[in-house]
């Protein structure tokens, strides 16, 4: 199911011109419907107008005139992290951010350091130009790296870029529909436990968290407020729901972003095509799926959840589960505790290595062997197959 509609190089060339968009190459060829980096339905010409619009904010590196950097950043676009194995999926293991705090060496209590757990990777150059003052200023305490201190901490964890492929169907699956495979006292005693994550909003009651590694995020227009603050450091319009980094100190106006560019970053993610299964006929591949469910795979990794439109096949509960060794040390936020990850969705897996949520994966077969906690049981059944079976399993995980 690929090339079903593709948009040919001079009618997307028309289209940016008519926007005023930077125009394109021949090789910014926008793919068609169902494939990787293109939209998931044919989108009508006034649709297809903002996906346009959308996708090139997602793509442009920004610059400091328009408020990039605060002054650290991780990135210039969102592009620069969000691009395996196309635009708006995955990112590299160079690409991983760090995170940090204070747990006193395991013992306790858990402690964000001032500034918070994320540490950006990036000074934007006129940060280190001697003739530009830095736009933070510890007197005033506006945000800045003199506030992160990681050299005090003693628990640092990795993150790596997932992939928001489908992300607009992951966003219509509701909140009910998660909340139905919650087992917070593993009620059918298989070792399994799952819980939503319930996220604070703003002034409102809790919603259940679908994006991020710690389901900290419920929907994708908070999360593109929250990555334009946490990762580019822009600054959007306040919604009250929490996620907008709304003001910093730089020179350039706050909002930094317009709602309308919220709104056009947005509908594009939304409307990215989900990764598309390939549905091999190799016998081995159906012998794979056989055995992943038999072994537990699973109860945590669901085939399909019902979203606003169908089924979505995106292998996943969105449910939090301690994977990690007992004594993991690693980051805890209110109602995700260290070591408690998102089930991540698993369709267009074979295209995102490295796995887990710092890449400590390197192949399919690797991360599989590093699932522990809930996922002990599991694992020992999968190291328990016959080598060509796990091969089968690994096939059949390749076919997503």
């Amino acid at each position: 199911m690929k090339n079903i509609n593709k948009y040919s190089f001079a009618a997307v060339l028309a289209g940016a011109l008519l926007l005023g968009l930077p125009a394109l190459s021949q090789n910014d060829d926008i793919p068609g419907v169902g494939e990787p980096g293109g939209p998931g339905r044919v989108l009508n010409p006034a649709e297809m107008e903002q996906w346009l619009r959308g996708r090139a904010l997602f793509d442009r590196p920004m610059h400091r005139t328009r408020g990039l950097g605060f002054p650290e950043m991780n990135a210039d676009s969102c592009r620069a992290c969000h691009q395996d194995p196309a635009v708006g999926g995955a990112g590299g293991l160079e690409l991983n951010v760090s995170r940090f705090a204070f747990d006193n060496n395991g013992a306790g209590p858990f402690i964000d350091l001032p500034g918070g757990q994320g540490l950006s990777k990036l000074y934007p150059p006129w940060v280190l130009d001697p003739t530009v003052t830095p736009p933070n200023d510890p007197a005033t305490n506006e945000t800045g790296r003199e506030e992160y201190d990681p050299e005090v901490a003693d628990v640092f964890e990795q993150r790596q870029t997932p992939s928001i492929l489908g992300g607009g169907l992951i966003d219509g699956i509701p909140d009910l529909e998660i909340l139905q495979n919650e087992d917070p006292f593993d009620s059918n005693f298989d070792g399994i436990f799952g819980v939503a994550r319930m996220v604070s909003v703003g002034l409102g009651p809790d919603e259940v968290g679908r994006f991020g590694w710690k389901a900290q995020v419920p929907h994708l227009e908070d999360f593109t407020r929250d990555a334009m603050g946490g990762e580019l450091g822009m600054t959007t319009p306040a919604d009250g729901r929490g996620f907008a980094f709304t003001t910093d100190s730089d020179s350039v106006a706050d909002p930094e972003l317009t709602l309308q560019e919220v709104a056009d970053v947005t509908f594009f993610m939304a409307e990215l095509g989900p990764p598309l299964r390939t549905f091999s006929a190799d016998p081995d591949v159906a012998a794979g799926e056989g055995l992943f469910n038999t072994i537990g795979c699973a109860i945590c990794h669901i085939p399909e959840l019902q979203g606003a439109s169908g089924p979505v096949p995106l292998y996943s509960d969105l449910l939090l589960h301690n994977v990690m060794p007992a004594g993991f040390r690693g980051m805890v936020e209110p109602g995700a505790g260290a070591g408690f990850f998102k089930t991540p969705p698993l369709w267009g897996i074979k295209d995102t290595a490295p796995y887990m949520h710092d890449g400590r994966g390197e192949t399919l077969h690797g991360v599989i062997l590093r699932h522990d906690g809930e996922a002990a049981a599991v694992r020992a059944a999968y190291q328990a197959l016959p080598s060509a079976d796990q091969a089968r399993l690994i096939a059949f995980l390749n076919d997503l």
